[in-house]
């Protein structure tokens, strides 16, 4: 009777503390430039030695940084071995690997618990780099994804709640934009029309207060045209009959 041997499932995690998980069990792993490693292999796929030396070890010599990459593939591969493979002068992972970014580099949807936790900054444990700035302009654009799909699967979110009459669910999905996109005036708009609907005329000025405050500390400028006057429409004209309407009607052809 044959047998095949079917190798280990491996799942890595770089969303906070970047671990390796196998049925096995689960091993943290610290050393930032391993970190590095399995990110740029994740995210880009089968890399040539030369391009990820050049790339983590930047300013030094060939030979330092080829036997520093060597370094830091075999304290991956002790961790689990044979999980970066190579083949003449491409390292890339093993077959079967799996990771929680797929969503960074193929045209699928963030899955909503990330999205709802990507205000957090915690790709790769929200590791920095500053004296490597090739590096931190990639790190930059795949958190720039990362914050790019998670606020259109939460306003996706908010258009449906909006929708359903689900008017709390809608200001908690519009909040979590904020929060992940602190000057996104549409969000703030928005949110002010679900609170007047939700009968909370109140909660939309206290909304536009804050974003105004934050906007003149952040960036020392004030809120545009549209979220001026939206401001003072709710204040002065919430008692007109065809208000509510004008309201609603500004939700259903809400965009991001």
């Amino acid at each position: 009777m044959m047998t095949t041997n079917k190798r280990p499932r491996v799942e890595i995690e770089f969303l906070g503390q970047v671990r390796i998980r196998t049925e096995a069990g689960m091993v943290v792993v610290n050393d930032k430039k391993a970190i590095l490693l399995m990110f740029v292999l994740a995210v880009r796929g089968a890399t040539s030695r030369q391009q990820m030396a050049s790339l983590l070890w930047p300013g030094t010599d060939s030979e330092h940084s080829q036997g520093s990459l060597r370094l830091r593939i075999h304290k991956v591969n002790r961790l689990f071995p044979g999980l970066i493979k190579s083949h003449l002068s491409s390292i890339f992972f093993c077959a079967g690997v799996e990771h929680d970014i797929a969503f960074l580099t193929a045209d699928e949807e963030i899955p909503l618990a990330v999205a709802l936790d990507a205000h957090r900054d915690h790709l790769i444990g929200s590791l920095e780099f500053p004296e490597n700035p090739q590096l931190n302009a990639m790190l930059s654009h795949y958190k720039g994804q990362m914050v790019s799909k998670a606020a259109s699967l939460l306003y996706k979110h908010a258009r449906a709640a909006a929708a359903s009459n689900s008017l709390d669910q809608a200001v908690y999905f519009l909040n979590r934009i904020l929060l992940l996109s602190p000057h996104n005036e549409t969000a703030c708009r928005n949110l002010m029309r679900v609170h007047v609907l939700n009968g909370c005329r109140a909660s939309a000025i206290e909304t536009y207060e804050a974003f105004r405050r934050n906007m003149r500390e952040s960036l020392g400028i004030e809120p545009d045209t549209k979220t001026k006057r939206l401001h003072m429409e709710i204040l002065s004209a919430h008692e007109e009959p065809a208000y509510q309407s004008r309201i609603s009607e500004a939700l259903d052809s809400m965009i991001l």
